[in-house]
């Protein structure tokens, strides 16, 4: 088979491309198509790959076709696809080790104090270095090690160049999961066990050069690559600020911490320094840094609408200010005086309309054009991170109003400050939202760095469930243990289900970086210049029965004729049909889909002709 130039375009599938064309390879490659999917590449569009990497598709459709008419004098693909570098699998260790943390000293750990809380009935049913050690494994093991893995992975690929010093990189990769290891371990041990404070910190340290290094490793690559910032990637250069900051800030906290000469000394420091260090960590790190990607990957990734460029630099400063007012009045409250909750009321304010307003700027609910399994993920995160700010806004409400109108003798009005609340907050921002976010993130992006069509991969509604229930139950349930401490046990049982979805969803994500994934039978998708049917596209197996039938309604007969008697009913029509793919119902009517599928090309072929009196010409491929 040859390339028929007349009929490349957007639509023109990678495999497809390359498997006819190998070497048209280096055209992709220089674009960022290095490192993903195989030798094959990513089976994706032409025309996604263009969004994805931001380039001009008109530019990239020129090369393409004047590399295809080179004459190749290679023997095949794998002669063309460039010889795998560390850079190109880097992301691998970071996103295995962060699952692994997350299972074990983060998430599990997490739901294991949970329970006890819940059967305790106290939120003093744990020790505040055992909580502390865990939310640390959380941060710097789960979101830390995942925002290095996919920084190193996709930002030089953005950039169209070479990850600088990937052995640097990777041990990047050993000295923060060393740090993190042994930092969360010794943690609640090291308070009484004095001697190991001093390991402790040196860990803590670790994990600090750790992020030196990165940040330095991503600026040079960024300077190698001589192209500009976009205007998100300066969210993400403040993030990687504020990941910096919060690392220095939390080492000397910790250590301070572990040094506190007794219990008095421990929750005043607690009291004064941890807040304002969850707030560098949350909103100064993971938000601006997921907002950062969420506006590259919702309008390239999803086609949804592209983010205004002056909202998004306004926004940008005013969500770094609201961030230092954050800071700056929880310290400021606790060492001057209660009158500067006002800077910390206004931030809070600031922040939560300025996110409002940035989010609604992207339309991230309005119809896309592109879904996929990640995108429920990504929606509902944003679902959530409004539940947390909207929880925040209202901190004057519930401390003052609420609970003592409802429970004027419960511990939170008796201390003025409701561990129930804002343990629900952090919740729902730090599961709801972040964790959505890098679940939804990874399971578009890792089965396209693998070759996989995301497709092709079971829809992950499981996980979805289950982490939603988990911090759903965990969010409003927490919050009714301030006026009913009887639900203490029910809120202990949302961990569970959390850390369930997680397995669930990390055992199928190893399993995709392994190539053991369950994988459906639609190697059509492979071949076939666009999934989505369209005139004069050839009817394929994955494609849906509604969508054949709103195309061509005229092959409604050969459905019947070939048993589809269920098609008869209009109703029907228009609701399942629209669910079951042709694959599927010839299964579960157990007819012959290569059969049927001759039949309805053909019946559509007749039919066009009859429309356009000559055959359509559909093939991307021909020869």
């Amino acid at each position: 088979m040859s390339l028929d130039l007349k009929t490349l375009d957007e639509r023109t599938m990678i495999p497809a491309l390359l498997r006819n064309s190998p070497q048209v390879r280096p055209v992709l490659d220089r674009y960022g198509l290095r490192g993903c999917g195989g030798p094959l590449g990513p089976v994706e569009s032409l025309g996604f790959f263009a969004k994805a990497h931001d380039v001009p598709i008109d530019e990239l459709l020129r090369e393409v076709r004047a590399a295809a008419v080179t004459p190749s004098v290679a023997s095949g693909v794998g002669e063309h696809a460039p010889t795998e570098q560390l850079g190109d699998t880097i992301y691998r260790p970071f996103f295995k080790s962060g699952m692994a943390v997350m299972l074990t000293l983060g998430a599990t750990w997490g739901a294991y104090l949970l329970l006890r809380i819940g059967l305790g009935g106290s939120f003093r049913a744990v020790g505040i270095h055992e909580v502390n050690a865990h939310g640390h494994a959380q941060i710097f093991g789960w979101v830390g090690l995942f925002v290095m893995g996919f920084a190193y992975q996709a930002f030089p690929r953005f950039k169209h160049t070479s990850l600088a010093f990937p052995r640097l990189a990777y041990a990047t990769w050993w000295m923060m999961l060393t740090g993190v290891v042994a930092r969360s371990l010794m943690e609640p041990f090291a308070a009484s066990a004095r001697w190991q404070i001093a390991p402790a910190v040196a860990a803590s340290a670790l994990e600090v050069l750790a992020i030196a290094l990165f940040i330095w490793i991503v600026s040079a690559t960024w300077r190698a690559s001589g192209k500009p910032l976009a205007f998100y990637d300066y969210y993400i250069v403040s993030a990687l600020g504020w990941f910096f900051i919060q690392a220095i800030y939390d080492a000397y906290y910790f250590a301070a911490t572990l040094n506190a000469a007794g219990r008095e000394e421990l929750l005043d420091l607690v009291a004064t320094w941890q807040g304002p260090l969850r707030g560098m960590q949350i909103h100064g790190f993971a938000l601006l840094m997921i907002l950062g990607v969420s506006q590259r990957i919702f309008h390239h990734f999803y086609d949804l609408p592209a983010p205004s460029q002056r909202i998004s630099r306004a926004a940008l400063w005013m969500l770094n200010v609201a961030i230092d007012g954050e800071v700056l009045g929880l310290i400021l409250m606790r060492t001057a005086g209660h009158a500067w909750a006002a800077l910390w009321y206004s931030s809070v304010l600031l922040l939560a309309g300025t996110v409002a307003m940035l989010v609604w700027n992207w339309r991230i609910f309005s119809r896309a054009t592109d879904v996929d399994r990640s995108l429920k993920f990504l929606r509902t995160a944003y679902v959530w991170l409004f539940i947390s700010l909207g929880m925040l806004v209202l901190v004057p409400a519930y401390q003052f109003g609420l609970l003592r109108l409802l429970a004027p003798a419960s511990d939170a009005v008796q201390i003025g400050f409701s561990h129930a609340y804002y343990g629900a907050i952090r919740h729902a921002i730090t599961v709801g939202f972040i964790s959505l976010m890098i679940v939804g993130v990874s399971s578009k992006v890792v089965p396209t760095l693998n070759g996989v069509d995301v497709r092709a991969l079971p829809s992950l509604w499981a996980p979805y469930f289950l982490l939603n229930a988990g911090c759903g139950l965990r969010v409003f349930g927490q919050i009714t243990t301030d006026f009913v401490p009887e639900t203490f046990p029910i809120t202990g049982f949302s961990g569970l289900l959390e850390v369930a979805g997680l397995a669930v969803w990390a055992t199928h994500l190893w399993l995709i970086m392994a190539g053991r994934a369950r994988v459906r039978n639609i190697a059509e998708i492979a071949e076939s210049a666009n999934i989505r049917l369209r005139p004069g596209s050839p009817i394929l197996a994955v494609h849906r029965v509604g969508e054949v039938l709103e195309l061509y309604p005229t092959l409604l007969d050969t459905f019947l004729r070939f048993g589809f008697t269920p098609l008869a009913n209009p109703f029907l029509r228009k609701t399942l049909a629209r669910h079951v793919t042709l694959e599927q119902a010839c299964r579960r009517l157990d007819v012959d889909s290569q059969q049927l599928l001759e039949a309805l090309n053909a019946a559509r072929g007749a039919d066009e002709v009859d429309k356009c009196g000559e055959p359509a010409e559909h093939e991307v491929f021909s020869g």
